[in-house]
């Protein structure tokens, strides 16, 4: 299973940062043994501030944040909860 998800914002003064995320989950089940193996790695953030919203990639580079939003489940709730 694969998921994007936004982590938890943190705030400093007026901007506030999302730290958005891809949670892999592998699993196994045989002879009776089960494993898995939970990963996580980041994809980017978005900035919110008085000034408006943006998002960058993990590499930089600017991404439009309804790109994201269309991405990840309830990313449009949090951002309107800042």
């Amino acid at each position: 299973m694969k998921e994007l998800r936004a982590g938890s914002p943190f705030t400093i003064g007026e901007i506030s940062i999302v730290p958005l995320e891809k949670v892999h989950i592998h699993h196994n089940s045989n002879e009776g043994r089960f494993s898995i193996y939970v990963s996580k790695e980041p994809i980017g953030i978005v900035i919110s501030s008085p000034q408006g919203k943006w998002a960058l990639d993990i590499y930089g580079d600017q991404i439009s944040v309804e790109t994201y939003i269309q991405e990840i489940d309830g990313l449009q709730q949090l951002l309107d909860n800042l």
